[in-house]
């Protein structure tokens, strides 16, 4: 059975009061000698006492617990590059700090408050939001610190955003295809991230850039896991260039590619966003925006942090701070000109 502080002082001769003042800190009007103090760390000892950390996290408000929330939680595969990146970003702020992580992937998607708000987190990281008005509202009123990640500036009032510049990343992928004479380009995405505010920021920005550039373009919708690449097999090809959301979906096509035939980067170029290690191991290598996932969850999380830790509560009026992060395009094996 576990030993408690009552048993502590009982074994060591004691009162509760001073096993708490030695093994907690707490109890500043109790007086313990330091022969009292050593036995009592003794017999603490030779009992194997720990202290009840749920009792404390009660006395104290606080969970040492940080809920991230998913609106889709895609899994930790080989082919989902991104994930392990983010997480291990959220992890290198909160362990040192002390706090654990909960992985939430279907917290708010019936728009609950009350889910988030029952004490069971100190803060909030709301990864790829998709701008629900339940959500938003969960969120806004849920009363613990949230901060949105992969979110533009400014998607939601009075909540923190950090964000990849996708406008920027846009045009370097849009000018780069030009660049290699493609004329008609599609933008892939997957239903789900579609419904996202950085999916919604990323095609608006494909598409702004392919207008300004006469580029022919289609945004197309389309399952990551199974793209269809029918239309590419015969020389009549809608487009010779593919922009996808992500890595996961630009190796998909790729893998499709090359069951289908078609030549990559002759037939069709293919782009990715993310450029993690994963674009090194496709068959080609894969060509590909690079945003700098892990500092961009660490930085939000040590921000979010410091919102949870802030005694006086001044994140609730001193307004949203926002992190817009620069992007650049690693070019790989996957690009190059159109064959006619």
């Amino acid at each position: 059975m576990r030993a408690t502080i009552r048993d502590v002082a009982e074994a060591a001769g004691v009162s509760a009061m001073a096993v708490s003042k030695v093994l907690h800190g707490r109890g500043t009007n109790v007086r313990v000698s330091d022969a009292k103090s050593e036995l009592i760390r003794k017999v603490a000892r030779e009992l194997h006492y720990r202290p009840n950390q749920n009792a404390r996290n009660f006395r104290n408000q606080k969970t040492n617990l940080i809920g991230v929330v998913f609106q889709h939680f895609e899994g930790l595969t080989e082919d989902n590059p991104y994930l392990p990146q983010m997480l291990n970003g959220v992890m290198a702020a909160l362990f040192p700090a002390g706090y654990t992580m909960g992985i939430c992937p279907k917290l708010v998607l019936d728009g609950s408050a009350p889910a988030i708000a029952d004490g069971r987190f100190d803060g909030i990281l709301w990864t790829r939001p998709d701008f629900s008005q339940a959500s938003v509202d969960s969120f806004r009123y849920c009363g613990v610190p949230v901060v949105m990640l992969h979110a533009p500036p400014g998607s939601a009032e009075g909540i923190p955003a950090f964000c990849a510049n996708n406008d920027l990343a846009m045009e370097r992928v849009v000018d780069h295809l030009a660049s290699l004479g493609h004329k008609k380009i599609a933008f892939v995405i997957d239903p789900i991230p579609a419904l996202t505010a950085e999916g919604v920021s990323r095609k608006n920005a494909f598409c702004r850039y392919a207008k300004d550039r006469e580029i022919q373009f289609d945004v197309i919708l389309s399952d990551q896991s199974d793209p269809d690449l029918s239309a590419y097999v015969s020389q009549d090809r809608p487009h010779t260039a593919i922009v996808a959301y992500s890595d996961t979906q630009a190796g998909a096509i790729l893998k499709a590619a090359e069951a289908a035939g078609i030549r990559v980067p002759g037939e069709l170029s293919v782009v990715g966003f993310d450029s993690s290690s994963f674009c090194e191991r496709t068959q080609p290598k894969l060509t590909s925006v690079f945003q700098p996932v892990e500092q961009m969850a660490r930085d939000a999380t040590n921000y979010l942090l410091t919102m949870v830790n802030d005694a006086e509560s001044t994140w609730r009026e001193s307004g949203a701070v926002t992190s817009l992060y620069d992007c650049h395009l690693d070019i790989r094996e996957s690009t190059g000109p159109p064959t006619s």
